[in-house]
């Protein structure tokens, strides 16, 4: 159920899907997505996703800026910010990342990549004479 929430004086929206749903196709949000159903499909999309214990997402792209796990995740997931994969989650796929977390217990099987954000400006070039 969507609800605000007063962080900062910023106003968050947080939605929850409980375990009794399942989702074919996209799914688009914004603010944080608790998610603890079952989603197979193309596209996830969004800014702060939650993925419950017991919970799995299925989807060729996952493109979010945090993702905090404790379920299933399968498919090429892109995250801007921060991973967190807690004690039950199982990540299978690619993630490229800026920051990764993992709690003992957590599986990854795939191709890592971690990166810069975007708004961090590249190291300065060195000083070296050209040839």
């Amino acid at each position: 159920m969507p609800g605000n929430c007063k962080n900062s004086g910023m106003s968050t929206i947080q939605s929850r899907l409980s375990k009794d749903i399942e989702i074919t196709g996209i799914l688009k949000f914004h603010g944080e997505l608790i998610f603890e159903g079952k989603f197979k499909g193309e596209l996830v999309q969004g800014s702060s996703l939650v993925i419950g214990e017991g919970a799995e997402v299925r989807a060729k792209s996952i493109i979010v800026d945090n993702l905090t796990s404790s379920g299933l995740v399968e498919g090429d997931a892109a995250v801007s910010q921060r991973c967190h994969l807690k004690e039950t989650a199982h990540l299978q796929g690619s993630l490229k990342t800026f920051r990764l977390a993992m709690d003992d217990g957590a599986t990854f099987a795939g191709a890592l990549e971690i990166s810069k954000p975007a708004n961090i400006a590249p190291s300065a070039p060195s000083n070296k004479p050209a040839k």
